[in-house]
């Protein structure tokens, strides 16, 4: 029967310092607040308190690379003991959850120290979150390779709400190694099982941490990287074939050539980008290989990582070459692409210039309807009578405002003033636009 001592539960968790939309400054501060949240939970859970001092340190992300904030109380009838422990690093936020129950416990009662240690692990804050990976340990006291074999299974299926088989084991520290991975790469969520042989192995990876801080970090930004990449590569698509289908520029509206010149734009940015994600990946392999070569020297020469080696040759063998195809594939469009926005710029020029010349035009049409009707207002009140007496002007006058009294003389000076405007208007119009063809000729 299978028994494991000191059941322990770990979570990495990476955070950029800075998304998508979100700059450096902007995460930094949501991250304190969500560092902040986590001794509230712990009071709140384990009824544990800190001092200003450490919560002072574990805030410090400017001044404190490495903060711990630990804990020690009683949950579901379990005494357990851990810490949350933090890393500022170059580019992105690091957090280990470390959180375990003394004792021995067959794989049922696991599997509930598991959800008991769960309930202190927060959600992550609301940033850039590029992977995370569980990891659960102990030392076996008895249980045969099946058994063993078996409890990861369960472990798995409990943590990812699904059945599944490891992708790949081996040994560690002397010790069973399971890994198992979310059939979906946007999950980006990963699982060790590593069950130790003795005591003094158990105790012996707390030599590790960040040896498998720093590896899995670089693994979930390979992930990361190659998600983008996908994302990205749908969106060159459908922009690209947006792009062409407005190719006849003479046919498009003022707002759908602006429209267009805005996918344009977009269409190099996200080319960059995806540029960006391949040099991600380049780099992220190289140091993976790197702190995995460091990891088996450091380790006992009997133990086999070649599972997480087969995770590096695999990623190398797909993924840049992948987006370097992509990348080759959409840089003649872009050619393209540049020479259409030449097209459409001097489109949208000629409709700015046409817009902005009636414009003017209505300006100046109105501007000498107000002026001549200025003008002839101060001048016909002395000649309402000579006014009034013009059948036709009168006439005109009555159909305008027949709401007025017959007569009246604010009658005849409004209506008098308003169709000398209109007439003035009229010729106006007709003067502009008659006056280009006599031009070119």
């Amino acid at each position: 029967m299978l028994k494991l001592v000191d059941p322990t539960l770990n979570l990495f968790s990476y955070t950029l310092k800075q998304g998508l939309g979100v700059s450096e400054p902007e995460t930094r501060k949501i991250y304190r607040k969500f560092l902040e949240g986590l001794s509230e939970q712990l009071h709140q859970k384990l009824n544990v308190s800190f001092t200003p001092e450490q919560k002072q340190k574990f805030l410090a992300l400017d001044s404190v690379t490495v903060a711990d904030l630990p804990f020690t109380g009683n949950l579901n009838n379990h005494p357990v003991k851990g810490r949350y422990r933090r890393w500022n690093v170059a580019d992105n936020y690091q957090l280990l959850f470390d959180g375990y129950v003394d004792g021995k416990y067959e794989t049922p009662q696991v599997i509930t120290l598991i959800e008991s240690l769960q309930y202190l692990i927060p959600e992550p804050p609301q940033l850039e979150n590029i992977g995370k990976t569980w990891m659960l340990s102990g030392w076996l006291e008895s249980g045969t390779d099946l058994e063993v074999a078996e409890f990861a299974k369960q472990a798995y299926k409990y943590l990812f709400a699904k059945d599944g088989d490891s992708q790949g084991s081996g040994e560690f520290l002397g010790g069973k190694v399971f890994e198992f991975w979310g059939d979906k790469i946007e999950d980006n969520c990963q699982l060790l099982v590593i069950l130790y042989p003795d005591e003094t192995a158990f105790r012996e990876y707390s030599n590790f941490y960040v040896s498998w801080l720093d590896l899995l970090c670089f693994r979930h930004k390979i992930i990361w990287a190659y998600e983008n990449s996908l994302q990205l590569k749908e969106r060159l698509v459908t922009n690209y074939n947006q792009i062409v289908a407005m190719r006849n520029t003479s046919r498009l509206t003022l707002p759908k050539l602006l429209e267009a010149m805005g996918k344009l734009s977009d269409f190099a940015i996200d080319l960059n980008y995806l540029e960006l994600q391949y040099s991600t990946i380049k780099v992220n392999l190289e140091k993976y290989e790197n702190k995995l070569a460091q990891m088996q020297a450091k380790a006992r020469p009997t133990d086999d990582l070649q599972f997480l080696q087969v995770f590096c040759d695999d990623a190398k063998t797909k993924y840049p070459k992948q987006i370097k195809k992509d990348i080759d594939n959409f840089r003649p469009c872009l050619e393209i692409l540049q020479s259409l926005t030449d097209t459409i710029r001097g489109t949208v020029e000629i409709r700015k210039a046409e817009s902005d010349r009636t414009f003017q035009n209505i300006v100046g049409i109105v501007g000498v309807g107000l002026s001549t009707g200025g003008t002839v207002a101060s001048a016909s009140a002395n000649y309402k009578t000579e006014i009034e007496a013009n059948p036709a002007i009168n006439a005109a006058i009555n159909t305008l405002f027949p709401l007025f009294e017959p007569g009246s003389g604010l009658r005849i000076i409004m209506g008098f003033t308003i169709l000398s405007g209109v007439a003035a208007s009229l010729v106006t119009a007709i003067i502009i636009a008659v006056w280009p063809r006599i031009f070119r000729r």
